[in-house]
């Protein structure tokens, strides 16, 4: 998932500043990856997932 920065144009469809992206979206003639390199849309990074189960039972077993 991305965020746009600058807005920008594709066939379908026109992007505005805050927008959400993804790798999937049709963005042609443009590449998701073109569009990072030239600073119009910003990868958001991954949120780690954690386990409430994993860290409930770490405590039950010490």
């Amino acid at each position: 998932m991305a965020q746009v920065l600058k807005p920008f144009s594709t066939r379908l469809r026109r992007f505005k500043e805050g927008d959400r992206v993804s790798p999937q979206d049709d963005l042609a003639p443009q590449s998701f990856d073109g569009l990072v390199d030239a600073c119009y849309i910003e990868k958001l990074p991954i949120a780690a997932k954690t386990k409430k189960g994993a860290e409930k039972a770490g405590e039950a077993v010490e």
